[in-house]
C-alpha cells in the first residue's frame, strides 16, 4: 500500500541502542513494525507507541543505498483499528523510530482484509552498516495463496463466460433455424413430408 510519505522520528533510546551496538562492534537488528491508533506529533522521547494495536514481524526488507532501507510487513489480524501511529522495533524490543500525525492516519485496517505495508526508512543520522533487518520474503511468494485464489476465480469466470458464449451461439442457431422455418411456412414453401 502506498498512502503518503512518512518520515519516522528516531527515538533517543533507539539511537542509544544503535550507538551501543556500534561501539561493541555489533549490529542492531530491526525485526518488527508496531501499529497503533493514537494521533500525535512524535518528539523522539517515546519508549513505546501510545496505543499499540499490532506488532508484526517484518516479511521483507532491502537496502536501497547505504543509508536507506525499504521495510515491508503484512497486517492481518482479528481486530480492526485506525493505523495512526507506526513504530520501528529492534530485536530487543527497543523502539527505534516512531511516526504519527495528529491530523491524518495512515489507513483503516479491517479484519479479513490483509494490508501489505511498505515504506523507506532513512538512516542518515546513524553509523553506516550498524543496522540489519530481518525478513527477506518475496511478496509475490508471500501472497501466493491470495494470487492463486485470484487466478482460480479469474479462470472460473473465463470458463463460465466461454460456456455462456457457446450456449448463446447454440441459441442463435436455433432461433435462426426457427425463423427460417417460420418464413417458409408463411411463404408456403415449406416441404411437407408424409409420415
Amino acid at each position: 500500500m502506498s498512502l503518503k510519505a512518512i518520515n519516522p522520528t528516531l527515538t533517543r533510546n533507539g539511537m542509544r541502542a544503535i550507538f551501543d551496538a556500534s561501539d561493541a562492534g555489533l549490529h542492531a537488528k530491526i525485526t518488527h513494525l508496531a501499529f497503533g491508533a493514537s494521533r500525535y506529533t512524535p518528539t523522539g522521547n517515546e519508549n513505546s507507541l501510545k496505543s499499540e494495536k499490532a506488532r508484526i514481524e517484518l516479511i521483507g526488507s532491502r537496502y536501497l543505498d547505504d543509508f536507506q532501507m525499504e521495510i515491508t510487513a503484512k497486517i492481518d489480524g482479528d481486530a480492526g483499528f485506525t493505523l495512526a501511529e507506526l513504530g520501528v522495533i529492534l530485536e530487543d524490543g527497543t523502539l527505534l523510530a516512531v511516526w504519527s500525525d495528529p491530523n491524518t492516519p495512515l489507513a483503516q485496517y479491517t479484519p479479513g482484509v490483509p494490508i501489505a505495508f511498505s515504506f523507506v526508512l532513512a538512516l542518515a543520522a546513524l553509523p553506516q552498516d550498524v543496522i540489519q533487518v530481518s525478513g527477506d520474503v518475496d511478496l509475490q511468494l508471500f501472497f501466493g495463496e491470495e494470487f492463486a485464489q485470484l487466478a482460480t476465480a479469474i479462470t472460473a469466470n473465463m470458463l463460465a463466460q466461454a460456456k455462456a458464449d457457446v450456449r448463446a451461439d447454440e441459441l442463435a442457431k436455433l432461433q435462426s433455424h426457427q425463423q427460417e422455418t417460420l418464413d417458409q411456412i408463411q411463404a408456403g414453401t415449406l416441404p411437407i413430408t408424409a409420415a
